[in-house]
């Protein structure tokens, strides 16, 4: 049939476009941050060790969010198995730096898809395990900076109140714990059911059968395998901080609380300016500041979220480069009869 024939070409044009978007995006944020990393004069003396260390723990922390994903599929009408869920789960992660993170959820299902999930469930299933981890980011924020030692006090000017004086890991316990309020609301079972008809919406003839089964359990497993994760993206700061400066082994149990709470903080700020590739900027901006008063000064802060986003980014391609091969021979997996022809109850 005609339209049989132009479907393999079109097919492959879309992707190719898609992987040249991609790389395009993600070469202007790295040689950003090159940019901005060159503009601080400051020696310092890597470890290259530390920040291959850095990597790999960061690598875990995906892997972590990758097994909620599957996870969530599992409870689903058309789960996949583990390891070509993380298999799109670390390469869809290449998508964040297309500004408004959209392109996120398209490689994600595309990888999914001929594994045997639906497109639908897929996308879903993307959106609600960001929501969890985003829930639980601010949970980790909140209870870090609440951990935290002294830091500096700033002068708030309020309306019908006048200035007062906060410290600023107060004031950012404080935020992060209204956000992780406002995110934990989203993705309660009841809520997000809701919300998850909503997504399925443009895809064509899916309705209810393709939702996962959300319910509590679900969110309190995606509670504590993405609070896992941020537990790793600190240690991997950390050791990008101990790739740049030397750090006294006693002071450890004291850094991870701050600079996990500061990863953590930076990172959901990023998530919510959606405009912004992977967060550029806003994360980093936010990081420098929650970072200096924990790891000795403005400098090694600011370095060290600028390096972090490197070692970040070196990460996600190098596993693009490995996983993306592995599945090229990937046999297509049926879809269910409902996917095809069945409409919206």
């Amino acid at each position: 049939m005609p339209v049989a024939r132009w479907k393999r070409p079109l097919a492959l044009t879309i992707k190719v476009a898609v992987t040249l978007l991609v790389l395009w995006a993600l070469g202007r944020q790295v040689l950003r941050t090159w940019d901005d990393l060159r503009s601080h004069e400051v020696a310092f003396h890597l470890r290259p060790a530390r920040l291959v260390l850095s990597g790999l723990l960061y690598l875990v922390g995906l892997g972590c969010c990758g097994a909620f994903y599957q996870q969530v599929l599992r409870a689903s009408p058309s789960p996949i198995g583990i390891a070509p869920a993380l298999r799109a789960y670390l390469i869809s992660h290449l998508g964040k730096y297309v500004p408004g993170k959209a392109m996120v959820v398209v490689i994600r299902a595309g990888l999914s898809v001929p594994y045997g999930a639906r497109a639908a469930t897929s996308a879903i299933a993307t959106f609600y395990e960001t929501l969890v981890m985003m829930a639980s980011g601010s949970l980790v924020a909140a209870a870090g900076f609440a951990l935290a030692g002294p830091s500096p006090v700033l002068a708030l000017r309020l309306p019908a109140v006048g200035t007062i004086a906060v410290e600023q890991y107060q004031l950012a316990a404080a935020a992060s714990l209204g956000l992780a309020l406002a995110f934990l609301l989203v993705v309660m079972p009841w809520a997000f059911r809701r919300l998850s008809l909503l997504f399925s919406l443009p895809f064509p003839k899916v309705g209810v059968e393709a939702l996962p089964r959300f319910d509590g359990g679900l969110m309190l497993r995606g509670l504590g395998w993405t609070t896992a994760t941020w537990i790793c993206f600190g240690a991997s700061q950390i050791e990008v901080v101990r790739a740049l400066v030397p750090v006294e082994a006693s002071r450890w149990p004291g850094l991870m609380p701050v600079v996990t709470a500061a990863v953590a903080f930076a990172t959901v700020a990023g998530f919510l300016v959606a405009v912004m590739p992977g967060g550029l900027g806003v994360r980093e901006g936010i990081l420098m500041l929650a970072l200096a008063p924990a790891v000795g000064g403005e400098d090694v802060a600011v370095v060290a979220a600028l390096v972090l986003r490197l070692v970040w980014a070196a990460v996600e391609v190098l596993s693009a480069m490995i996983l993306l091969p592995l599945g090229a021979h990937a046999r297509r997996v049926p879809q269910l009869p409902a996917e095809a022809g069945s409409s919206v109850p």
